[in-house]
């Protein structure tokens, strides 16, 4: 077992590694020393040394690079790499030559430069799905926009995907079903976390499960890659909801004044799901409003409780796109609508 070994050898180059911490036993994260990780924000850390089987792996979650540790010891310090390699040797926990290096390929996924997509380990681009399948039949199903299906990726085995992609999540428990995957990134494009959607009735008991890929506090959003802070940005809940609308992001709950919040500019139209006699969501709106944001009151003759079932009741999307900008209010007025809405809905 190299485990020992590998983890004195981590231990011995981390003084060369920058923002090098140990999160646990085994996995230690720094910045990559083979990209430089970013070159204006020095603080970032996207390089991950994690237990596989019985060795240690390097990845960079912002290159792609994947390696053994016997690589990586290479490309930061080729002394050291010598004596690991020999020491190893020695040991008899190799049968390799001590001064050849096997290259063990790890990297989340790959580039495709003929199709411009990420390629992942255990899962496809809806779009490239065939006709008939199952997964690409449900997005049908929903009326989701053909072209939000090249943003959308299908696994059979949801937990041998996230072992793939990122072995260091660190949850056990995680269904191994067939999930509609839908992947989150930031203002720059970089990958932020995976949620799975079940697609099968035995995993509705945990209908959506979310796996971060950074350790980041801030609230997780899905869409902030596809929105500009030159137009007003409609909040809504659900991410499958965004994909409707233009300039739209997802809060992933109900909160939607703490997604607001977190995005730090007044130009955003919150809109809430059309559940009046929610009183958790009721109350957020409350919050909202006294808290000056636009908020969109829903007309009582409004269909559906989100803007996918609003699409599935026969609304078009310019037609939901007019409904929310005749309907958006602030201040006074809005507490009125609001009022009104609760009234209306309560006494029917």
């Amino acid at each position: 077992m190299s485990l020992p070994l590998d983890s004195k050898y981590i231990r011995l180059i981390s003084s060369r590694l920058r923002n090098f911490k140990q999160k646990n036993d085994y996995l230690w994260n720094f910045s990559c020393p083979l990209c430089g990780d970013s070159k204006t924000n020095l603080t970032k850390a996207r390089g991950y040394v994690f237990q596989k089987g019985n060795s240690l792996f390097y990845r960079c979650h912002n290159c792609g690079a994947g390696t053994n540790l016997s690589n990586l010891l290479k490309n930061v310090d080729p002394s050291l790499h010598d004596e690991y390699v020999m020491e190893r040797f020695k040991s008899g926990e190799t049968n390799t030559s001590p001064f050849k290096a096997k290259v063990v390929k790890v990297s989340a996924f790959r580039f495709d430069k003929v199709e411009k997509q990420k390629v992942f380990e255990h899962a496809e681009w809806v779009d490239k799905l065939p006709e008939g399948h199952f997964c690409l039949d449900y997005c049908k199903k929903r009326n989701l926009p053909k072209e939000s299906l090249s943003k959308l990726l299908f696994t059979q085995h949801y937990k041998q995907f996230l072992d793939a992609a990122y072995p260091e999540h660190g949850h056990d428990d995680i269904y191994d079903d067939a999930r509609l995957v839908i992947p989150y990134y930031d203002e720059n494009s970089e990958l932020i976390a995976f949620s799975g959607r079940a697609l099968e009735k035995a995993s509705e008991k945990l209908r959506y499960v979310t796996i971060r890929t950074n350790d980041s506090k801030k609230k997780l959003i899905y869409g902030l890659d596809r929105v500009s802070r030159k137009q007003t940005i409609k909040i809504v809940e659900g991410p499958i909801d965004s994909l409707f609308l233009n300039n739209t992001i997802a809060s992933g709950d109900a909160n939607l004044k703490l997604c607001a919040d977190e995005l730090k500019t007044d130009d955003v139209v919150l809109i809430f799901d059309n559940e009046p006699r929610n009183k958790e969501i009721c109350k957020l709106i409350l919050k909202a409003i006294n808290s000056k944001y636009r908020v969109v009151i829903w007309p009582s003759t409004t269909e559906g409780k989100d803007i996918n079932e609003m699409i599935l009741a026969g609304k078009t999307v310019s037609e939901i796109e007019y409904i929310i900008s005749s309907n958006t209010f602030r201040n006074i007025e809005a507490q009125l609508k609001f009022n009104m809405w609760k009234k209306i809905q309560h006494e029917s």
